[in-house]
């Protein structure tokens, strides 16, 4: 009789939007278990705690580790808060799945990946799309030639935001917080890119930006080196199909709505051949599966993840942080 997995234990940094979904699917893994949150209110922390029966609540970032044992962190503060709290888990030993984008720029990216590779302590940032079960299906069948020779990608990801009288006073339109499309959801359609193609060698983009300095509208093209484009696309000013096409050389394949964490996916080889569904439904909302991963990672020893390595993570911000400095958005402090 196999031996029983010990239970792994979760602590969650920001409690916002995010965290209450994570924390959620994290009810999807019988060996995971939520033991402690820290929020800057104590009195959210304790709200939090009580909602999912985690044993510790702490009115600090530092005071969740006064509690009991913890076996890795989720951070889901705003984006400004990323690089900070990451580096105080690993200066710790304690292993960290930080939500996207991992940092403000490249600078902070690199710092806290030379710090984890330092420390010998896990690091992942938190790319949940590549654990979705239909992401990787569709990995599965590009890469065996379901349409051919992979030629482009076209990816879009937007929503309405606020009222343009209320953007000063919205997390999204703010760069003091990392504020803006491209790093909330225009970082998806980019992610898609590389995961298919690698490293562009070549980025040109452009883009609306508020009186504040966010972007609000932001295209990106990439080129690759066999002449592909992939073709990105986000904006805060109305809401888009979000969803993906690949172009083949021998037909298309259509990532459903929403792209990044999908149910399913379509295969297209000819306008006379009905299209080929497949279908990877999953409950909850599909962060059970980085965590999972994370879990797997941790107690097998591994400094990083296989699926998306910390080199993974520096080639994105290196093509996020170029983005960036073409369509002139700059944060406080670079």
């Amino acid at each position: 009789m196999p031996a029983a997995i010990a239970t792994f234990h979760w602590a969650i940094l920001g409690l916002g939007k995010i965290a209450r979904k994570f924390a959620e699917d994290l009810q999807h893994l019988p060996d995971a278990h939520l033991v402690a949150v820290g929020s800057r209110s104590l009195e959210r922390a304790q709200a939090f705690a009580s909602d999912f029966g985690a044993e510790h609540a702490a009115g600090s970032y530092v005071e969740v580790f006064e509690g009991p044992r913890i076996d890795a962190v989720y951070i889901a503060t705003p984006h400004s808060g990323h690089r900070e709290l990451t580096l105080m888990c690993l200066e710790r030993g304690v292993p960290v799945l930080c939500e996207k984008p991992l940092g403000l720029n490249y600078t902070e990216v690199e710092e806290m990946v030379a710090t984890a590779r330092r420390t010998g302590t896990y690091l992942m940032e938190a790319l949940w799309s590549c654990f979705i079960p239909a992401i990787v299906e569709m990995k599965r069948a590009v890469n065996e030639g379901a349409i051919g020779t992979l030629e482009g990608v076209r990816a879009d990801f937007g929503f309405r935001g606020v009222p343009r009288e209320s953007f000063d006073r919205d997390r999204l339109y703010n760069p003091v917080l990392g504020g803006g499309a491209l790093l909330d959801i225009g970082i998806y359609p980019i992610w898609l890119a590389q995961f298919l193609f690698g490293a562009p060698e070549e980025i040109r983009a452009t883009a609306r930006l508020t009186e504040l300095g966010a972007d609000v509208d932001t295209q990106v093209t990439l080129r690759y080196p066999g002449g592909q484009l992939a073709h990105c696309y986000s904006t805060l000013l109305g809401t888009t199909k979000t969803d993906a096409l690949l172009l083949g050389s021998e037909g298309e394949l259509h990532i459903h709505s929403r792209f990044h964490h999908p149910q399913g996916f379509s295969v297209l080889n000819g306008n006379d051949v009905p299209p080929v569904n497949h279908y990877h439904r999953f409950v909850g909302h599909g962060y059970q599966f980085e965590a999972a991963a994370v879990m797997a990672d941790v107690r097998a020893g591994r400094g990083e993840s296989a699926t998306w390595s910390l080199d993974d993570s520096l080639l994105l911000h290196r093509t996020l942080t170029a983005v960036r400095q073409q369509i002139g958005v700059v944060y406080p402090g670079e």
